[in-house]
C-alpha cells in the first residue's frame, strides 16, 4: 500500500513538473489544466485571508497570472507544487490586503482635497486622455489576449462566445481575458496619476459566463 502510495505521489510530481515546464514554455493549455486542478483550493485559500469573495477571485488570477509570467522559479526538486502554488497566493492574499489598506486611506485623503478643489479641469478632456491610455496599453498586449479582450469588453460578448468566435476552449478563452485584464490593470496602474481611475474604460459590458 504504501509503495503504490509513494508511486501515484512521484507520478503526480512528474506529471505536474511536466505541466509547468509546458507552461514556461508559453502553452495555454498547461495553464488551463493547471487552473482546472487548483484554482478551487487556491480560492479556498485566500477566502481565508482575505475574507472577501471578490478579493479571493482576485487573488487566484494574480496567482496564475504569475505562474504564466514566472513558471521558471518553480523548482520540483525544493517541494511539490502544489506547496509552492499556496505559498504563492498566501503571498498574493497578504499583498492585496496591504494594497486595499493603502488605497482606502489614499482614497479618504483624495475624497477630502476634492471637497475643497476647483473644477478647472474640461471632465470630457479627461476622459479622453484615460481613454487614449487605454487604447494604448492594450497596443502592447500579446495578440491572442487582446484579440480575446476586445471581444469580450468592447464587443460585447460573452466568455463562451468569445470561445465559440475564435475556435478555443472556453477556459483558454477566460485566461486570455483574466490574464489580459491584469496586464492592463498592471500598465495603466503605472501610467495614471493616483487620483485617476481607469475602471469605466475597462467595463463597457462585464462579460457573462
Amino acid at each position: 500500500m504504501t509503495e503504490a502510495t509513494d508511486a501515484a505521489a512521484r507520478e503526480r510530481r512528474e506529471d505536474e513538473a511536466a505541466l509547468m515546464r509546458r507552461v514556461r514554455d508559453g502553452d495555454e493549455r498547461a495553464l488551463e489544466a493547471l487552473h482546472v486542478r487548483y484554482s478551487g483550493p487556491l480560492y479556498s485559500l485566500a477566502l481565508q485571508v482575505t475574507r472577501s469573495d471578490r478579493s479571493a477571485q482576485d487573488v487566484v488570477q494574480e496567482a496564475f497570472v504569475a505562474v504564466w509570467k514566472d513558471a521558471g522559479r518553480f523548482d520540483p526538486a525544493k517541494g511539490s507544487l502544489s506547496s509552492w502554488l499556496f505559498a504563492l497566493a498566501r503571498h498574493k492574499a497578504i499583498d492585496l490586503i496591504r494594497r486595499e489598506t493603502n488605497i482606502s486611506k489614499r482614497t479618504a485623503d483624495v475624497d477630502l482635497e476634492l471637497q475643497e478643489a476647483s473644477d478647472d479641469v474640461d471632465e470630457a478632456v479627461w476622459i479622453r486622455v484615460r481613454r487614449d491610455r487605454v487604447v494604448a496599453a492594450m497596443a502592447t498586449l500579446p495578440e491572442a489576449q487582446r484579440t480575446a479582450l476586445e471581444l469580450a469588453f468592447f464587443g460585447g460578448l460573452t466568455h463562451v462566445e468569445v470561445a465559440e468566435k475564435l475556435d478555443i476552449p472556453l477556459g483558454t478563452a477566460k485566461t486570455r481575458i483574466r490574464t489580459a485584464l491584469l496586464r492592463l490593470r498592471e500598465t495603466i496602474g503605472t501610467s495614471l496619476s493616483d487620483g485617476d481611475d481607469a475602471g469605466p474604460m475597462l467595463r463597457p459590458g462585464t462579460p457573462a459566463d
